[in-house]
């Protein structure tokens, strides 16, 4: 067996589609856990609030061994009610597990900025104008 030398290089739009992936598997697990309590908010995160997610990412210096590293800032919009600090732990722990078991890179930090809280009407709104379409 050959083996061929080379590098892979990961855009940082992958590691934005892992991070919202990751996102969304929070989400499920939230509405599972917390039927009685989130009543009628189906979802943690409103689509129309998307998360922004901005990525900076560094490689090893050339010639030396081991993988790169990534770091996330994330910007989320959560519907009142959750409990920002779970939510924002459990997204920290799905991204950094995702990322790093999906590219081998390593997860320096994942910083969470809470910018928009939506009430329920919001988000009742928000499912008419999707039914309406």
């Amino acid at each position: 067996m050959v083996i061929v030398e080379g590098r892979t290089n990961i855009s940082e739009s992958v590691f934005i589609e892992i991070a919202r992936e990751a996102m969304h598997k929070v989400e499920d697990v939230f509405r599972e856990e917390r039927k009685g309590a989130l009543s009628g908010l189906t979802r943690i995160f409103t689509e129309r609030f998307a998360p922004q997610i901005t990525v900076r990412k560094s490689e090893p210096a050339e010639g030396e061994e081991g993988v790169g590293g990534v770091s996330f800032e994330v910007k989320l919009s959560v519907a009142y009610g959750v409990r920002i600090p779970e939510v924002a732990q459990k997204v920290r722990e799905k991204i950094i597990t995702e990322v790093e078991t999906l590219t081998g890179y390593k997860v320096e930090k994942v910083d969470i900025v809470i910018d928009r809280i939506v009430k329920p009407e919001e988000i009742q709104e928000e499912k008419k104008e999707k039914a309406n379409l």
